[in-house]
């Protein structure tokens, strides 16, 4: 009975809210965090009937409210009495008497009020344990109740004085907070002719290190790493950023703890091959029931009437991901900031897909800063574009060097403010890759993908990854068969977009399968240094046919068949070789598609012509045409 009571005091309470002109949307029930599956803050809204079809499905969610449009939070830890001052942090609640402001599980408090024009999103940057609530940000509001374990925070969020009226009537933000946050704004730092690395990588101070490493940890297992590679991440943001580090046994004993609670979807990425389900984990203290992410027919329709917004029209909308596959020294590189142009101004990326305008992050793990900055101008100049323009748009961090997988990609992650980016890009893709990883694994780049996927839900961004493709003739390949690695990178993606040669030099065929968008016609690009430009004259279905021109070859003897006998005869041996090994050598012949070569694999093991082997510590399976050693010998 009393949990029916709460359930209904916190629709009561999400729909007060929206009733004064503030956005709510469902946390999962005793978390801060979003429901899984959906888009939390960029989900929130005022819509009545959007609310109660919400907190029919979860009657016991918590309350998120959104900030922005004209809210601004501040997030007072308790931790900022020790750090920042108990006097300031005294005279900043006694400021704060007679207005709206609540009290969290942790005895901190939020301080409701106007902002003063757009105002970021910010953690400890105008004090520590002070934090910016704005555009893109949320608080858990009253009634709503946390558990946290590991926090050891069993509570519930209590307003000192109630949220009565509405954004605009909010009293203003004080003026030494507007002069701090302008002194913040006009000195930043790690400037780089004005492509700003978007991290600040702060030093940790004593005092912080746990609640720091516990946040962190806490983000990556809610995105599915599993306790070993949280440890992992953990012990190098230790080593990089703790002053003094933490004893080493501290922070394992803080990976295991958060390691114990079931991530938000089911991921197993680590720093090898090894994808060992998680074992042993206790049910999570954050979810009322196994099926609480699931909604009723009706409330699905209703609460989700449009898909999500476009970023490029035609191509990727927030919360997708795409695809951007090319033969190596193609030019990948220079169309990705034509598109980072064509976002930041909001112009029709090859005059051809309108976009939406928003920041855009380049992540390149392959060129060097000065390459990037030389780069971008001339590229700017070719479109007609001015630095003025772009220079607080695009944002450059060139990782080159400092060896960035997908585990210390996920920590990245959760240092970016929610909402800052439009979309990022990921280039080179397979440079992302766990240490000893393969991208042929067909397991490991799906959970790779599902990684991405969680971390542009936390974001509110999409995601383009640039790949290359397999090597030899892709003229007789389908789109989703262009790119190197296994099946899962095109099926895993929102949009697979590819570059193939065209027979004439100098230009290529742009196609792309997509998911959530009509089917689009493929297109002829023309090289014209610095940019790629559409090229109307050219015939898109003029795919260059590498092994044989026409005008210097005879045609060719029909090819010979593939049987399981002739392919096993071809590419495999008595030595164990990987399934990846054997599509890189099979996928060159004209014919063989990694899925034709799965197929006859499969084929050829059923009929007894190859053996699996399973070998090393991580039980890798390889193929072999003689059975695996009684002895139990193994290939390393």
């Amino acid at each position: 009975m009393a949990q029916m009571m709460h359930a209904s005091i916190l629709l009561d309470e999400a729909l007060r809210l929206a009733s004064l002109g503030y956005r709510v949307f469902p946390l999962t029930p005793r978390s801060k965090q979003p429901l899984a599956g959906s888009r939390g803050v960029h989900d929130a809204t005022s819509d009545p009937d959007t609310i109660r079809a919400w907190w029919r499905t979860h009657p016991n969610a918590n309350i998120g409210l959104a900030c922005g449009g004209g809210l601004l939070v501040i997030d007072v830890d308790p931790g900022a009495m020790e750090t920042y001052g108990a006097e300031r942090v005294a005279d900043l609640e006694l400021e704060w008497i007679a207005k709206p402001r609540s009290r969290t599980p942790r005895r901190g408090f939020h301080l409701f009020m106007q902002s003063r024009g757009e105002v970021r999103n910010s953690a400890g940057r105008i004090g520590v344990g002070l934090d910016l609530k704005s555009t893109g940000g949320y608080v858990v509001v009253p009634p709503s109740r946390v558990v946290d374990l590991q926090k050891r925070i069993d509570g519930a969020y209590e307003w000192i004085e109630p949220l009565t009226c509405g954004p605009a009537e909010l009293p203003p933000c004080p003026e030494w907070l507007v002069h701090r946050l302008h002194e913040i704004e006009h000195n930043p730092t790690n400037t780089n002719n004005g492509y700003v690395t978007p991290t600040d990588h702060e030093a940790i101070p004593e005092g912080r290190r746990n609640d720091a490493l516990a946040s962190i940890a806490g983000h990556l297992r809610s995105i599915g790493l599993n306790p070993s590679a949280i440890a992992a991440a953990l012990h190098e943001v230790n080593t990089q950023r703790c002053t003094p580090p933490l004893e080493s046994h501290e922070v394992d004993r803080i990976a295991a703890s958060i390691g114990r609670y079931e991530p938000r979807m089911d991921l197993a990425i680590t720093s090898g091959v090894d994808l060992t389900p998680f074992v042993d984990i206790p049910p999570s203290p954050t979810t009322d029931a196994p099926a609480s992410s699931m909604m009723e027919i009706g409330a699905l329709v209703h609460a989700y009437p449009a898909l999500r917004k476009p970023v490029i029209h035609g191509l990727l909308r927030e919360g997708e991901t795409m695809n951007i596959i090319a033969p190596p020294k193609t030019g990948k590189s220079w169309l990705t900031l034509d598109l980072a142009i064509s976002i930041a101004t909001s112009r029709a990326w090859l005059g051809r897909y309108a976009t939406e305008p928003g920041n855009v992050l380049i992540i390149d793990n392959e060129l060097h800063r000065e390459t990037s900055a030389h780069r971008v101008p001339q590229v700017a100049d070719a479109r007609g574009v001015s630095m003025r323009e772009i220079k607080k748009r695009i944002y450059i961090d060139n990782v080159r060097g400092r060896y960035m997988d997908i585990n210390r990609f996920a920590v990245y992650t959760g240092e970016l403010e929610p909402g800052r980016f439009k979309l990022i890009v990921l280039d080179a893709f397979y440079r992302f890759m766990p240490a000893g990883g393969d991208e042929n694994d067909n397991a490991l780049m799906t959970n790779i993908y599902n990684v991405i996927d969680s971390c542009a839900d936390h974001l509110g961004c999409c995601f383009v990854l640039i790949h290359h493709s397999t090597k030899g003739n892709q003229s007789g390949k389908s789109v989703t068969d262009v790119g190197a690695g296994a099946g899962a990178q095109s099926r895993a993606s929102d949009t697979h977009l590819v570059l193939r040669p065209h027979e004439e030099e100098g230009a290529v065929i742009l196609d792309a399968a997509v998911r959530s968008w009509p089917p689009i016609d493929p297109v002829c690009l023309r090289w014209e240094c610095p940019v790629w430009s559409v090229d109307e004259s050219l015939d898109p279905s003029a795919l260059r046919n590498l092994r044989k021109q026409k005008q210097d070859l005879p045609d060719e003897p029909e090819a010979e068949p593939w049987t399981p006998d002739r392919f096993v005869a071809r590419f495999i041996s008595e030595k164990p070789l990987g399934k990846g090994q054997i599509r890189e050598a099979a996928t060159a012949e004209p014919g063989l598609s990694w899925r034709r070569v799965a197929d006859l694999l499969e084929v050829a093991e059923a009929n007894g012509l190859v053996h699996r082997w399973r070998v090393g510590k991580a039980h890798k399976a390889m193929y072999a045409t003689v059975p695996p050693s009684a002895q139990g010998e193994v290939y390393e």
